[in-house]
């Protein structure tokens, strides 16, 4: 189906999307879109598309927007406004669709794919046809949201009981939202079937293309919330200075470094783990080096300074959200508890002792390994998530794990280079680790977890 194909629809009234307005230039020369995004030329100014405006606001279906302006504009008008009204809703997705039935409106779609057209089911499905497992239903604001990473847009209600009425079931059908009563079949029904509904959902939204959302280096929060700081306040336990990485180390090649890199989780017991070791991994990987700021501004014109440092292993935005907790078993000079880094001084803060809590996350480390692996220490990764979240939207959560798998790779090739024993781990405990920190797990939790030993068994 066409965006023209609408004119036979009564039902889609086609509107601006909310926020959204269209008006003339200064100059006269063009029409400026303006909302929350900032201003925008979209195409020169036309005085028959007035008509066809004046009505977009409240909305109206196809076919009046286009008689609107046939009456003031002719039939040339009419077709340049029909494709114009096109443009608006496939390149840029600011024109949604009030769904109208005799009622009333009853739900609104909001496109989320380019060239993304609704369409009505020739008739309401079956009661017993319900809603796909990737369909999702959450609040935002005063209305609900139902959208799906398989569908290409969404529905906004403001009654959940909407969802019953055979108009807005035969617009469900139509996005892809209600379950199939044949199925999917081929390759795509055995790939849908090993996807989980978050992974998806994740998947389709952290990328352009398959959503609408504001997108990148937003700062939205610019005025409202102060970004947190570069460097992470000190907890405030016993210190423990650490040792710098040796003069020596780096005289290796780094081909040979990459050559002997592996997971290695069986250790030479007589050259355990110390704490001149562990200084210098934490040295080498992940060290406060130095510290900047600079400008940033957001589309409201909002400005402030974003503080950054710059560390061993690349960060999204230098935002160096992660944190290292040494979650300590055994290390020479090293007392065994939970202890965080301190990457602006190079020194370790004792948390706590060996605690039911610090003994649960060496004991999930070593599950983690299938039992092959007696950790010395485990580096808990966590995040302080505002740190990203206050800058990016849509794709947040993976700039922080893309980070964390940075970090990951740049532990394992200091100390392969250490003559260490390094191995990162796919699971951990996010849970145990804010019962031993107290921290708030919305505010600062663990995003990856990393075994350390002394060198490794040959």
């Amino acid at each position: 189906m066409s965006f023209v194909d609408l004119v036979w629809e009564p039902a889609f009234h086609v509107r601006l999307g909310f926020g959204s307005t269209i008006s003339r230039s200064e100059d006269g020369a063009s029409f400026v879109l303006k909302n929350a995004h900032g201003s925008l030329p979209v195409g020169p100014y036309t005085p028959g598309f007035e008509a066809g405006n004046a009505l977009l606001i409240e909305g109206a279906p196809l076919a009046g927007l286009r008689d609107a302006v046939l009456r003031s504009g002719g039939a040339h008008g009419a077709g340049a406004y029909m494709l114009w009204l096109q443009g608006l809703c496939d390149r840029l997705g600011v024109i949604e669709f009030a769904l109208v039935d005799e009622a009333g409106e009853c739900a609104v779609i909001l496109p989320q794919w380019e060239a993304f057209v609704p369409a009505l089911a020739p008739q309401a499905p079956a009661e017993e046809v319900r809603l796909d497992r990737f369909a999702c239903l959450r609040r935002e604001g005063e209305a609900w949201l139902l959208e799906s990473p398989l569908a290409g847009c969404r529905f906004g209600l403001d009654e959940l009981g909407a969802l019953d009425t055979p108009l807005v079931r035969r617009a469900l059908d139509a996005s892809g939202f209600l379950a199939s009563t044949g199925g999917e079949t081929g390759p795509r029904r055995r790939a849908l079937a090993q996807w989980e509904f978050h992974d998806l959902l994740f998947h389709m939204r952290h990328r352009r293309g398959w959503h609408r959302d504001s997108f990148g280096a937003a700062y939205p929060f610019i005025g409202e919330i102060e970004p947190l700081p570069a460097a992470r306040p000190s907890w405030s336990g016993e210190r423990i200075a650490l040792d710098r990485a040796p003069d020596a180390a780096g005289a290796e090649p780094f081909a040979s470094v990459l050559e002997r890199r592996r997971s290695e989780r069986v250790y030479d017991l007589s050259r355990p783990l110390g704490l001149r070791d562990l200084g210098a991994l934490l040295d080498r990987a992940a060290r406060i080096r130095s510290f900047d700021s600079f400008p940033v501004a957001n589309w409201l014109g909002h400005s402030t300074r974003f503080e950054v440092t710059r560390r061993p292993y690349p960060n999204g935005g230098a935002s160096y959200e992660l944190e290292i907790y040494p979650v300590v078993d055994r290390c020479n000079g090293l007392a065994s508890g939970l202890y965080h880094y301190d990457a602006e001084a190079h020194a370790l803060v004792r948390i706590s002792g060996r605690t039911s809590a610090v003994e649960a996350l060496v004991a999930g480390a070593r599950i983690a390994t299938v039992g092959e692996a007696d950790p010395q220490v485990v580096l808990a990764i966590a995040a302080r998530f505002a740190r990203v979240t206050w800058k990016y939207r849509s794709i947040a959560y993976a700039v922080i794990l893309r980070n964390a798998g940075v970090l990951y790779q740049t532990l394992y090739l200091a100390a392969t280079e250490l003559g260490l024993s390094p191995c990162g781990i796919g699971s951990g405990d996010a849970a145990v680790f804010a019962r031993a920190t107290g921290l708030d797990p919305v505010i600062e939790g663990t995003v990856g977890d990393f075994i350390l030993g002394g060198p490794p068994r040959r």
